[in-house]
This record gives C-alpha cells, sequence and structure tokens, in this order.
C-alpha cells in the first residue's frame, strides 16, 4: 500500500506498525487523537468495508499532522452538485485536482459529503450541500496509491522507449479505466516493438527500483544532465523530479509509486495510429492490470464451457461459427428473396387504384421488403410500407420530396432522406396519416 507521500508502511510491516502506533497513541495522546479517529470512523462505515481499512484511514489521519481540516469560504450549487470553495487548516494535503499533468484528481469526503470533481484551482464540488465553515476531511488515498502506479508506469514506459528508440513522449493521458501515451512514430506497431515493451516494462517493474522524489530549484535541476525532457518555463518555484534509481529522471508533480515493485504489474490493452504518424498506447497498471487479467480470464473460461472447447481450440472454433453464421445468413437472405418475389406479386395484384395509379400499402417493414425495388416497378406501382415510426415510400406519381416537406409543414419532425422517387421517413406517425399526405399529391 506504499506511496510517494510516504503515508504508508509496506504491508507486510503494516499490522506490527499501527499496533506499535497505538500503543504510543494510547500512552501519549489518546484523548484527543482517539476521539478524532472514532468520529471519523463513525463517518467513514457506510464507504468502508474492512475494519483493516478503518485503521489505515485513522492512521494516515495522524500521520499526516494533525486534524485534516478545511474550512468551506464560499458555496454554490451548479446543477445537481455544490462546488465548495476551500481552505486547508493546520497544514492538511489539499486535494489535487483532476486533469492536471494528465492525471486523475483525488476523491474523498468532506464529513458526510463526498468529493465528486476537483477543479484546476482547487475547488471541490461535493453531492451534496454543506454550510459555511469548518470540517473534517478525509482524501482516499487507495486510489491516490493507485493513481501513482499508473503514473510511475508512464515514467516507466516513457523511460524504456526514450533510451532503446530514441521515442519522445508527445502525450500522456490517464483515465479511471485506462491510460494513454502518445509517441511520434508508427514503427512501434509495424515492427512489434509493442510485445517487447510490454515484457521490459514488467522487467523493470519485478526490479523493485526505489523511487525518490526531490525538490529542487531551478538551477539545480537544469544542472541534471540525465534529464529525459527538459523542464517547462512555466513551472515556478520549487521543482519536483521523479527518480527511478540510475533508470530516469523526470520533472513531475504528480503522485508515484516509491518502490517499482508496487505497481505489480503492467499490460498494453490496446495500441492504434492517431492523426496519421502518432501511435497511441493502451494500458493499465496496478490493480487495474490485474483486474482485467481477472475479467479476460473469467471470458476465456466462460466461453471455453460454451464452446465444448480448450482454450487452444477457442479461435478455430470461433472461426468455424462465423463461417456457419455467414452461410446460414447467405442461405437465409435467399430464402427471403424468395419469398419477397411471391409476396409482390400478390401485393401487386391486390394493389389499390386511385385515379389511375396502382397503390400498394404493406404494414410491415422486415427482412422481405429490401427486395421489393428489385419485385415492383416504380414506374407502374407506388409503394408505401413500414412500421412503428420507420417508413419507406416508392413512387414516381408524386414527389416524394414534397411529401416529406407537407408532413414537416404540419409539424412533424422527421429524420431520413431520399431523393424525388424514393424516401425513408423516420417519423411519429402511423402509415395512414402519410397515405393521407401521399393521396393529396396524386
Amino acid at each position: 500500500m506504499a506511496c510517494s507521500s510516504n503515508v504508508f508502511l509496506k504491508d507486510e510491516q503494516l499490522n506490527p506498525k499501527i499496533m506499535k502506533l497505538i500503543k504510543e497513541i494510547i500512552q501519549k495522546e489518546a484523548p484527543s487523537v482517539i476521539n478524532r479517529g472514532k468520529k471519523l470512523i463513525n463517518r467513514l462505515k457506510r464507504n468502508v468495508k474492512k475494519i483493516d481499512d478503518l485503521i489505515l484511514k485513522v492512521y494516515y489521519l495522524i500521520k499526516i499532522g494533525g486534524n485534516m481540516k478545511l474550512k468551506i469560504t464560499e458555496l454554490k450549487k451548479e446543477k445537481d452538485r455544490y462546488l465548495a470553495m476551500v481552505e486547508y487548516l493546520d497544514g492538511g494535503i489539499e486535494f489535487y485536482p483532476d486533469g492536471k499533468g494528465g492525471q486523475l484528481g483525488d476523491r474523498g469526503n468532506v464529513e458526510e459529503a463526498h468529493v465528486l470533481e476537483v477543479d484546476r484551482d482547487g475547488n471541490l464540488f461535493l453531492d451534496i450541500k454543506l454550510e459555511l465553515g469548518e470540517y473534517e476531511y478525509l482524501i482516499d488515498i487507495d486510489r491516490r496509491c493507485e493513481i501513482g502506479k499508473n503514473h510511475t508506469t508512464q515514467h516507466i514506459i516513457s523511460a524504456y522507449l526514450k533510451k532503446k528508440y530514441n521515442y519522445d513522449t508527445v502525450g500522456f493521458r490517464m483515465g479511471k479505466e485506462y491510460s494513454t501515451v502518445d509517441f511520434p512514430s508508427l514503427d512501434l506497431i509495424e515492427s512489434g516493438k509493442i510485445k517487447d515493451l510490454e515484457e521490459q516494462v514488467n522487467r523493470i517493474i519485478k526490479k523493485g527500483l526505489n523511487i525518490e522524489i526531490l525538490e529542487l530549484s531551478r538551477d539545480e535541476a537544469s544542472q541534471i544532465e540525465s534529464l529525459r525532457k527538459s523542464i517547462s518555463d512555466k513551472i515556478v518555484g520549487k521543482i519536483k523530479v521523479v527518480k527511478i534509481e540510475d533508470f530516469d529522471m523526470n520533472a513531475c508533480g504528480g503522485f508515484h509509486a516509491e518502490k517499482t515493485s508496487e505497481i505489480g504489474l503492467f499490460k498494453v490493452i490496446n495500441y492504434e495510429k492517431v492523426k496519421k504518424t502518432i501511435t497511441r498506447i493502451y494500458y493499465k497498471a496496478g490493480a487495474l492490470a490485474y483486474e482485467d487479467y481477472d475479467e479476460k480470464h473469467n471470458i476465456i473460461k466462460k466461453s471455453t464451457i460454451q464452446l465444448s472447447s480448450t482454450i487452444g481450440e477457442i479461435n478455430d472454433k470461433i472461426d468455424c461459427l462465423l463461417e456457419e453464421n455467414r452461410s446460414k445468413t447467405k442461405e437465409l437472405s435467399g430464402l427471403y428473396r424468395d419469398y419477397s418475389e411471391l409476396l409482390c406479386e400478390k401485393l401487386k395484384e391486390n394493389a389499390e387504384i386511385i385515379g389511375g395509379n396502382k397503390i400498394i400499402i404493406y404494414k410491415k417493414n422486415d427482412a422481405t421488403t429490401k427486395f421489393f425495388s428489385r419485385f415492383i416497378d416504380d414506374e407502374k406501382y407506388s409503394v408505401i410500407y413500414g412500421v412503428n415510426g420507420n417508413f419507406t415510400v416508392m413512387s414516381k406519381a408524386i414527389s416524394c420530396i414534397e411529401l416529406k416537406t407537407n408532413l414537416e409543414k404540419l409539424g412533424y419532425i422527421i429524420k431520413g432522406g431520399g431523393n424525388s422517387a424514393r424516401i425513408n421517413l423516420r417519423i411519429d406517425v402511423n402509415i395512414e396519416k402519410i397515405v393521407d399526405i401521399f393521396l393529396k399529391l396524386l
């Protein structure tokens, strides 16, 4: 559970350390700290599943230095949520903004209110209304650490491709379900380098390289020759440099792991060409990658049962089913065509004759109707067919465009199009209304 804020210990050290910490608290600060912890736990019961999580979050509250309180100075409603302007008290950690540095922002609670979003100015969008004043708050550190794993993975990806192929990173975006990173070369796709990337990034993750966050002045940072990317002039004040031992150094202000091994797993889930010259890699890391493997494993397992096959046979089975489906579809289409020919003969025999015009009205829109134009001569017949707001008119006795215009003049909203001899109409009327307008135009 470790992350770069140094809030957490390693999993294997967690319980003994926490027990020791709790004993120290009881001896030194029991009245104030435990009361705050109890209040916080009561507020979090509806959101936290495990007692271990509660202990961890109380530990986090104590570790970062005090009350974890903020003050709402202004609040206004925006649609179905509330925008709160806040001031942090007693040195509390600030909620990280969404989108800053291409990264996801923090989530958490301000007492009973959920934080739905953090804007670029650090203002909080809450799900319920709170009065102005002071509140205890909690940042979701589990989420923050998973963000750190995915962000650190991007550093490893970018560093490896820069070192091995001299590819610069030209874009990075982190999402809830996956992250993307862009490189200005299509050779990544065409030469099969994606597989190499996945293998090598996981190898680096497994090494457990230490990650340091250095806070430097611009002069100090500028003197580092091994920086992967030059420092932007937009950065003011202290510059945070992420150092992954001797593998990579890069200026970055987001969340990161403390060791590469904390990431656990990296998986490329897709890649594509964008803007003609860019390769975009879609990936997952940490818990997201494990969840992806688990989901796909379950899908494959279910498929083997449904197809009565082994994993190695699935592709062949699917290919056979697809080929069989294409064959059946072709055969079925032929049957529909033959039936449509017989149906059209029957419809022509029963066509209504109005003012010398033969009119066919068919209150269906099915697999046979797509063949009507093949078997009904629109020079001799006018055809109106369809149902449930989806109609087709074929006629040279009137202008189908004029029919559409007349319906629009009556206030109907129409989608679809066509020409003077044939038109498709998606309109909320019954077929009788279309027939009525059609007959008026004869």
